[in-house]
């Protein structure tokens, strides 16, 4: 190989080099491409001329050289069009520019776009409209008409909101390609384009009781917390309150306003409001989103585990002393009523311990099973150790959900102590509520865990079916006895146990099963009031989880709100 060819190919590997690594950077390094391409041209221009060759005319070499020149523009032009019309033309499209100061410079086209688009409707289960749209002037609005019967900002954290200057959350952004005709109205879409009209989406059915809804959320009050309720069967979310919450209207631009400015101030007034210090989170949906210690509910899932290492664990062989010293040099271990012992009798067994709630049985069942067996029966529940770069939970992705953890230091379960503790529900435990309730829902489904949803179908705008949603199992979290005894052990919590007034407010003949949980977290607060129900018990239709945050005894305070609950869920079905 001679020197030309040798430097030839050098010269066009070195360029190809270097277009391959800028073209692919991030849009924000708009400058670094171009140094790139800058510097592949002179190379490229080296290549092209090495390969005239020299006993060519002079004359004819400078016009080659010429035309070299221009062809060189014209392929680096090429590839900039390239870059900008073909890989990054989406992301282009939609980049937001932030300046050091906060200050934001977009395409203003998909916004106004976006305005024209009449978005899809939800319905609850029942037909009821939830959110709906209307045309103004050629532009769309989002309207919620369940505002005629309910405050919208009880649907809050699962419709979400639309905002042209803020996004969208909740369903409104987990299904924004459906809503706006993107996906499932292709054709539709197209000839639209085409020979023009207004775009439609598709709607979405949910399966929300609306009815439940509001009344679960009268229920809690205006105290912050959650309320879920799932049916065991299938997944299904009927009901899932997070407080407090917001307005969607607040954050809807009305193209019919009198003045835009003073519509556009308005919108972001509500924002800041909602993000302000002191704001309590609205935006935060405590129901998926928030990581609490669980306190006595979790003493489901160690019975659970007790009962699935059976001879490991002695269910029904076990103590219910006033103190437990699991390890010489830490604090011992002490139940919330003292003398438990002459509720849950001295042996005891399983149901008693479960139904009075004895830390320091529940201690002894950890230590028992060790960390292992309890770390895979939290496993089954996705109730894991942490996980680098694992924040959010898999099998729920219609909302924003955390992933609960069962500890957050590594090796946290292998000191005696924090084992006993995570057995009664403290340790290092954090979960969600929609966690628990689907603990509680998969007790009440013969042990199979259930996939959560929250859209049924999802339809054009001409009543065609696009998608529905068919129930999927997660995984068998126990064996079917397991759960049937858990199901009787719940039974007793209500019929004797503490958490007897969640039996107040069912229909009369309806047997209801349930676990308070009272969570301390923070030194001096008032504890956290859970409470995990379900109901009837002999064919579960509703599995419940409610948290009030520093709202008292999960026994009392829990125990009420979770069998209000139950009877709205009994009178709205």
């Amino acid at each position: 190989m001679n020197v030309r060819v040798l430097l030839r190919t050098s010269a066009l590997l070195v360029a190809v080099g270097l277009i391959a690594v800028g073209i692919f950077q991030p849009i924000e390094a708009e400058g670094r491409w171009l140094l790139f391409l800058w510097a592949a041209a002179p190379l490229l221009g080296v290549a092209a001329w090495l390969t005239v060759p020299p006993t060519v005319p002079s004359l004819a070499r400078n016009v080659g050289n010429i035309g070299l020149v221009i062809l060189i523009g014209f392929a680096l032009l090429s590839l900039q069009l390239l870059r900008q019309q073909v890989l990054y033309a989406d992301t282009i499209y939609h980049h937001v520019a932030v300046a050091a100061d906060g200050s934001t410079t977009s395409n203003v086209r998909p916004v106004i776009n976006s305005q024209r688009i009449l978005r899809g409707r939800m319905f609850d289960r029942k037909g009821t409209l939830l959110a709906d749209r209307t045309s103004v002037q050629g532009f769309a609005h989002r309207t919620y008409p369940i505002a005629e019967r309910y405050d919208p900002a009880i649907f809050g954290h699962v419709l979400g909101f639309f905002s042209t200057r803020y996004g969208q959350s909740g369903l409104e952004s987990f299904y924004n390609t459906y809503l706006t005709g993107e996906r499932g109205n292709e054709l539709e879409r197209l000839r639209e384009r085409l020979v023009g009209g207004t775009p439609q989406g598709n709607d979405l059915t949910l399966t929300l009781n609306a009815d439940l809804q509001a009344a679960a959320s009268a229920a809690l009050g205006g105290r912050v917390g959650s309320v879920v309720v799932l049916d065991p069967r299938t997944g299904a979310i009927l009901a899932l309150v997070s407080q407090p919450s917001f307005d969607p209207r607040g954050l809807t631009f009305n193209p019919a306003a009198a003045s835009w400015e003073a519509e556009n101030l308005r919108v972001s007034q509500y924002w800041q409001q909602l993000i302000a210090d002191g704001s309590q989170q609205p935006l935060v949906n405590r129901a998926t989103q928030g990581l609490y210690p669980p306190g006595s509910t979790f003493k489901s899932l160690t019975a659970i585990a007790a009962l699935e290492y059976a001879a490991e664990g002695q269910p029904d062989t076990i103590t219910c002393p006033n103190t437990f010293l699991p390890q010489p040099d830490a604090p011992p271990i002490v139940n919330a009523v003292p003398n438990l012992a002459g509720l849950t009798g001295d042996p005891s067994d399983l149901e008693r311990v479960f139904a009075y709630s004895c830390n320091t049985a529940f201690a002894q069942y950890a230590l028992r099973l060790g960390p292992e067996r309890m770390s895979e029966i939290a496993r089954r529940f996705d109730i894991l150790p942490p996980q680098r770069g694992t924040t959010n939970y898999a099998g729920f992705r219609e909302l924003p959900t955390a992933q609960s953890l069962l500890y957050v230091e590594p090796g946290f379960l292998n000191m005696p102590r924090a084992l006993a503790d995570t057995g009664y529900g403290q340790g290092q435990l954090l979960v969600t509520p929609l966690h628990m309730a689907l603990l509680t829902a998969a007790i009440g489904n013969e042990g199979v865990m259930m996939q959560p949803y929250l859209v049924q179908r999802i339809t054009r705008p001409d009543g065609g079916q696009i998608t529905s949603h068919v129930p999927r199992p997660i995984r068998r979290t126990m064996d079917t006895n397991t759960a049937r005894i858990m199901v009787q052990h719940m039974g007793a919590v209500a019929a004797y146990g503490f958490g007897s007034s969640v039996d107040n407010f069912t229909p009369a003949g309806v047997t209801v099963g349930g676990k308070s949980g009272t969570a301390e977290h923070v030194p001096g607060a008032r504890p956290h009031a859970w409470f995990i129900a379900l109901a009837p018990l002999e064919a579960p239709r509703f599995a419940v989880a409610v948290m009030v945050e520093s709202g008292g005894e999960g026994s009392s305070v829990g125990a009420e709100l979770a069998g209000r609950v139950l009877g709205a869920a009994f009178a709205t079905e």
